[in-house]
């Protein structure tokens, strides 16, 4: 089945908080919701959206007979399809063969391209039964085209896998990968009980694709503080050109407490790669929270940055879904709030966060567990945290998840997401206005 764009009219409903219908028409400039895909089921990842209001879709793809590749899509302003290009092959540039490649996230660089990020799944090892990945970056231009790229291929033989959350390109040309690996030989942390299960790394390559700048281990522990059981790096910021900002979280336990709680965390590195330290970390005692996404607030909105994510009991911390939590740093990274996001009821999965400038406060996305399934839910907040409405995408006997959300300057917001369609899994684009209505 060849899928570009389909009616949804009678299979997929937007609702309000109070669970109102909201009728709207397909084709519309100013509003719309249109699926993009192709034989197999596509996923959705991540969104950019340019100057020019073109928009940058990554998505993975998975067609019949195949191994799962990455899928690029650019569209107009109004979702019209302008290119779509495939990525990754049956072997990868060392002849072995990818069993699955995970498109991760989508980067803007400041000379107009664009950065890929990807995890290649390897297979499971069979000394310790753990899966096993190396991470791909591909360089392409606004026209999609491959421009230079780089496997990271168990970093010369030192590491047996790695799993990368996010890539920031830098001002010099070069970029950050940050993520975690489950190799326990890495940072062996014997004082532990139970051992130690993931590292968090950060690595920095020059423009060149080849060269590691520096790599960092187990990011800087605070003084009495113990190493952590689990944990991943999320996402980095250059707040420098001698400084960076590598968002994280972990179990590790602080000085003074007793249990291993996951907490965020935010460390501090020279432009060597050399930790600074280590800001007060966010989150509850009686809770675990995971971050899943940060983003820079502009300086219209005070500045600083955004940490969004979910507080799960710490009696079900198997479980990823929880009540959303957020904390709000300076420029400096200290903490100016944080706390469940209030006014809000249901159990969710945080997912993405973008500044709302046009309403002066901050959109979020998560994923809400339903009783059949898993819908989207849109959530605006004040700069306080303190939700104003939101609105539910997705059919609830049918399985929706978000995967990111932009403003566009006349304050519509657009929202990524992947839809499930009777049998097949496809991409859907929605845009809404500024109170997340298909309405003018």
């Amino acid at each position: 089945m060849k899928l570009r764009l389909i009616s949804i009219i009678g299979l997929f409903f937007a609702f309000l908080s109070c669970d109102s219908k909201k009728d709207f028409e397909d084709d519309n400039r100013d509003y719309f919701i249109k699926y993009y895909g192709e034989d197999g089921d596509q996923r959705a990842v991540d969104m950019v959206v340019n100057t020019d209001g073109t928009i940058m879709i990554l998505a993975n793809t998975t067609v019949p007979g195949q191994s799962q590749r990455i899928l690029m899509i650019k569209t107009d302003a109004e979702g019209n399809i302008l290119w779509q290009k495939k990525f990754g092959s049956e072997l990868d540039l060392l002849g072995r063969e990818i069993v699955s490649e995970n498109a991760q996230d989508l980067e803007p660089t400041a000379d107009g391209n664009f950065l890929i990020l990807s995890n290649m799944y390897r297979g499971v090892d069979v000394t310790t039964n753990e899966d096993q990945y190396d991470f791909k970056v591909i360089k392409i231009n606004a026209a999609g085209d491959s421009i230079g790229g780089m496997e990271f291929g168990n970093n010369e033989q030192k590491w047996s896998t790695q799993f990368a959350r996010s890539i920031t390109a830098l001002s010099n040309g070069g970029f950050i990968v940050t993520g975690n690996s489950t190799d326990e030989s890495i940072a062996v942390d014997p004082e532990l009980t139970p051992p130690d299960q993931e590292d968090i790394f950060s690595i920095a390559f020059n423009n060149d694709f080849k060269t590691v700048a520096w790599t960092t281990i187990e990011l800087g522990t605070p003084v009495g503080a113990t190493g952590e059981h689990f944990g991943s790096g999320i996402k980095v910021f250059e707040a420098s050109s001698n400084v960076y900002y590598v968002f994280s979280y972990s179990d590790r336990q602080l000085k003074g407490e007793t249990d291993f709680e996951a907490n965020f965390e935010v460390n501090s590195f020279s432009g060597n790669g050399i930790p600074l330290g280590v800001s007060d970390n966010a989150g509850k005692e009686t809770s675990w929270e995971i971050l899943s996404f940060v983003c820079k607030v502009p300086a219209l909105l005070g500045g600083g940055y955004y940490e969004f994510g979910t507080s799960v009991p710490t009696a079900t911390v198997t479980s990823t879904v929880g009540q959303l939590y957020f904390c709000k740093r300076n420029e400096n990274l200290s903490k100016q709030g944080e706390g469940t996001v209030s006014s809000i009821s249901g159990q969710f999965t945080a997912v993405s966060v973008t500044p709302s400038v046009f309403s002066e406060g901050f959109l979020l996305l998560a994923n809400e567990k339903t009783t059949a399934g898993t819908t989207i839910r849109l959530i605006k907040t004040n700069l306080n945290s303190e939700a104003q409405w939101s609105v539910n995408m997705g059919s609830f006997d049918q399985n929706s998840m978000g995967a990111s959300v932009s403003e566009l300057p006349d304050g519509r917001i657009l929202i990524l997401g992947t839809i499930d369609l009777e049998t097949q899994t496809k991409i859907g684009l929605m845009k809404v206005n500024s109170r997340g209505e298909f309405l003018n």
